[in-house]
Protein backbone atom coordinates (compact mmCIF):
# COMPACT_ATOMS: atom_id res chain seq x y z
CA UNK A 1 0.00 0.00 0.00
CA UNK A 2 1.32 3.48 -0.82
CA UNK A 3 0.42 7.06 -1.43
CA UNK A 4 1.24 9.24 -4.40
CA UNK A 5 2.19 12.89 -4.40
CA UNK A 6 -0.95 14.95 -4.87
CA UNK A 7 -1.36 17.93 -7.16
CA UNK A 8 0.33 19.21 -10.30
CA UNK A 9 3.90 18.33 -11.15
CA UNK A 10 6.28 21.20 -10.50
CA UNK A 11 10.02 21.62 -10.88
CA UNK A 12 12.38 19.81 -8.53
CA UNK A 13 13.44 23.09 -6.94
CA UNK A 14 9.85 24.13 -6.32
CA UNK A 15 9.05 20.73 -4.81
CA UNK A 16 12.02 20.93 -2.49
CA UNK A 17 11.05 24.43 -1.42
CA UNK A 18 7.49 23.28 -0.84
CA UNK A 19 8.81 20.47 1.26
CA UNK A 20 10.18 22.93 3.75
CA UNK A 21 6.64 23.53 4.89
CA UNK A 22 7.58 26.48 7.00
CA UNK A 23 4.69 26.51 9.47
CA UNK A 24 5.55 29.03 12.18
CA UNK A 25 7.80 30.93 9.75
CA UNK A 26 4.84 32.20 7.72
CA UNK A 27 1.53 33.77 8.72
CA UNK A 28 -0.16 32.14 5.70
CA UNK A 29 0.29 28.56 6.95
CA UNK A 30 -2.89 26.69 7.80
CA UNK A 31 -3.00 23.34 9.58
CA UNK A 32 -5.90 20.91 9.62
CA UNK A 33 -6.30 17.28 10.63
CA UNK A 34 -8.83 14.50 10.60
CA UNK A 35 -9.12 11.22 12.50
CA UNK A 36 -11.29 8.18 11.76
CA UNK A 37 -14.32 8.48 14.07
CA UNK A 38 -14.26 4.83 15.16
CA UNK A 39 -10.56 4.77 16.11
CA UNK A 40 -8.98 5.28 19.52
CA UNK A 41 -5.46 6.45 18.75
CA UNK A 42 -4.22 5.57 22.22
CA UNK A 43 -4.49 1.86 21.36
CA UNK A 44 -1.45 2.15 19.08
CA UNK A 45 1.97 1.80 20.64
CA UNK A 46 4.32 1.12 17.72
CA UNK A 47 4.96 2.64 14.30
CA UNK A 48 7.30 2.68 11.35
CA UNK A 49 7.48 4.42 7.98
CA UNK A 50 6.52 3.31 4.49
CA UNK A 51 9.59 1.76 2.86
CA UNK A 52 9.47 4.69 0.47
CA UNK A 53 7.46 7.68 1.56
CA UNK A 54 5.94 10.11 -0.91
CA UNK A 55 8.76 12.60 -0.24
CA UNK A 56 11.36 9.97 -1.08
CA UNK A 57 10.50 9.38 -4.73
CA UNK A 58 12.89 10.00 -7.60
CA UNK A 59 12.04 13.71 -7.75
CA UNK A 60 12.98 14.32 -4.12
CA UNK A 61 16.10 14.55 -2.01
CA UNK A 62 16.77 11.57 0.27
CA UNK A 63 17.75 14.00 3.01
CA UNK A 64 14.30 15.53 2.88
CA UNK A 65 12.71 12.24 3.87
CA UNK A 66 15.20 11.82 6.70
CA UNK A 67 14.40 15.30 8.03
CA UNK A 68 10.73 14.38 8.20
CA UNK A 69 11.48 11.02 9.83
CA UNK A 70 13.62 12.66 12.51
CA UNK A 71 10.99 15.28 13.28
CA UNK A 72 8.11 12.78 13.40
CA UNK A 73 10.18 10.39 15.55
CA UNK A 74 10.53 13.15 18.13
CA UNK A 75 6.80 13.91 18.17
CA UNK A 76 5.68 10.27 18.41
CA UNK A 77 8.31 9.28 20.98
CA UNK A 78 7.15 12.13 23.23
CA UNK A 79 3.68 10.60 23.07
CA UNK A 80 4.88 7.15 24.06
CA UNK A 81 4.96 5.50 20.63
CA UNK A 82 8.01 3.45 19.70
CA UNK A 83 9.44 2.58 16.33
CA UNK A 84 9.18 -1.15 15.57
CA UNK A 85 9.87 -3.70 12.83
CA UNK A 86 6.32 -4.96 13.35
CA UNK A 87 4.47 -1.63 13.59
CA UNK A 88 0.82 -1.11 14.37
CA UNK A 89 0.97 2.18 12.44
CA UNK A 90 2.66 3.06 9.18
CA UNK A 91 3.56 6.69 8.49
CA UNK A 92 3.73 8.42 5.13
CA UNK A 93 4.64 11.98 4.18
CA UNK A 94 3.69 13.36 0.77
CA UNK A 95 3.55 16.74 -0.91
CA UNK A 96 1.08 18.35 -3.27
CA UNK A 97 1.47 21.73 -4.94
CA UNK A 98 -0.27 23.85 -7.54
CA UNK A 99 0.42 27.16 -9.20
CA UNK A 100 -2.11 29.92 -8.60
CA UNK A 101 -2.70 33.48 -9.76
CA UNK A 102 -3.85 36.34 -7.55
CA UNK A 103 -5.33 39.40 -9.26
CA UNK A 104 -5.74 42.72 -7.43
CA UNK A 105 -7.60 45.66 -8.94
CA UNK A 106 -7.54 49.05 -7.22
CA UNK A 107 -8.18 52.72 -7.94
CA UNK A 108 -5.07 54.68 -8.74
CA UNK A 109 -5.93 58.40 -9.10
CA UNK A 110 -2.34 59.62 -9.22
CA UNK A 111 -1.46 57.57 -12.24
CA UNK A 112 -4.78 57.84 -14.03
CA UNK A 113 -5.72 61.50 -13.80
CA UNK A 114 -6.66 62.10 -10.18
CA UNK A 115 -5.18 65.29 -8.75
CA UNK A 116 -5.49 67.79 -5.94
CA UNK A 117 -7.84 70.52 -7.09
CA UNK A 118 -7.96 74.25 -6.73
CA UNK A 119 -11.49 75.60 -6.73
CA UNK A 120 -10.92 79.22 -5.78
CA UNK A 121 -10.65 78.56 -2.04
CA UNK A 122 -7.26 76.90 -1.78
CA UNK A 123 -6.15 73.32 -2.19
CA UNK A 124 -8.25 70.56 -0.73
CA UNK A 125 -6.69 68.05 1.64
CA UNK A 126 -7.62 65.02 -0.46
CA UNK A 127 -7.74 64.41 -4.17
CA UNK A 128 -10.84 64.66 -6.25
CA UNK A 129 -10.98 62.51 -9.31
CA UNK A 130 -11.05 63.88 -12.80
CA UNK A 131 -11.99 60.67 -14.51
CA UNK A 132 -9.90 58.37 -12.35
CA UNK A 133 -8.86 54.87 -13.32
CA UNK A 134 -7.84 51.48 -12.07
CA UNK A 135 -4.66 49.48 -11.92
CA UNK A 136 -4.47 45.70 -11.90
CA UNK A 137 -1.60 43.64 -10.52
CA UNK A 138 -1.14 39.94 -11.21
CA UNK A 139 0.87 37.79 -8.79
CA UNK A 140 1.73 34.18 -9.50
CA UNK A 141 2.51 31.92 -6.57
CA UNK A 142 2.68 28.26 -5.57
CA UNK A 143 0.42 26.84 -2.87
CA UNK A 144 1.83 23.70 -1.29
CA UNK A 145 0.41 21.04 1.01
CA UNK A 146 2.37 18.65 3.21
CA UNK A 147 0.39 15.55 4.19
CA UNK A 148 1.32 13.36 7.16
CA UNK A 149 -0.71 10.13 6.99
CA UNK A 150 -1.02 7.30 9.49
CA UNK A 151 -2.29 3.92 8.38
CA UNK A 152 -3.48 1.01 10.52
CA UNK A 153 -1.08 -1.75 9.45
CA UNK A 154 -3.51 -4.60 10.15
CA UNK A 155 -6.45 -3.10 8.27
CA UNK A 156 -4.54 -1.04 5.68
CA UNK A 157 -6.79 1.86 6.58
CA UNK A 158 -5.96 5.55 6.79
CA UNK A 159 -6.89 6.57 10.32
CA UNK A 160 -5.29 10.00 10.77
CA UNK A 161 -4.07 12.76 8.51
CA UNK A 162 -2.48 16.11 9.32
CA UNK A 163 -2.05 18.72 6.59
CA UNK A 164 -0.03 21.94 6.46
CA UNK A 165 -1.02 24.36 3.68
CA UNK A 166 1.09 27.40 2.83
CA UNK A 167 2.35 29.70 0.12
CA UNK A 168 5.86 28.90 -1.05
CA UNK A 169 8.38 31.70 -0.44
CA UNK A 170 12.06 32.20 -1.17
CA UNK A 171 12.81 32.19 2.56
CA UNK A 172 11.98 28.50 2.69
CA UNK A 173 15.22 27.73 0.89
CA UNK A 174 17.14 28.49 4.08
CA UNK A 175 17.48 26.22 7.13
CA UNK A 176 15.69 23.21 5.63
CA UNK A 177 15.95 20.98 8.69
CA UNK A 178 14.62 23.66 11.02
CA UNK A 179 11.63 24.53 8.84
CA UNK A 180 10.68 20.87 8.45
CA UNK A 181 10.90 20.50 12.22
CA UNK A 182 8.63 23.51 12.79
CA UNK A 183 6.10 22.22 10.27
CA UNK A 184 5.90 18.79 11.88
CA UNK A 185 5.58 20.39 15.33
CA UNK A 186 2.72 22.53 14.10
CA UNK A 187 0.86 19.62 12.51
CA UNK A 188 1.26 17.44 15.60
CA UNK A 189 -0.34 20.10 17.77
CA UNK A 190 -3.56 18.64 16.34
CA UNK A 191 -2.61 15.00 16.94
CA UNK A 192 -5.23 13.16 19.04
CA UNK A 193 -2.65 12.19 21.67
CA UNK A 194 -1.18 15.36 23.21
CA UNK A 195 2.49 15.70 24.05
CA UNK A 196 3.42 16.04 27.73
CA UNK A 197 2.67 19.56 28.87
CA UNK A 198 0.13 20.28 26.15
Amino acid sequence: MGFKVKGNTISLLAVLIASLALSACSPSVKVRSDVAPDVNMSQFQTYDYFSQMGVEGENYSNLLGQHFRDAIDTELNMRGLKRSDAPQLQVNVSIGAKDKVKVNTYHDPYVYGGHYGYRGHGYYGSPYYGGGGTRTSVHQYTEANVYIDMVDSSEHKLIWQGVATFTVTDKMQENIRETVQMTVNSVFEQFPIPAPGQ
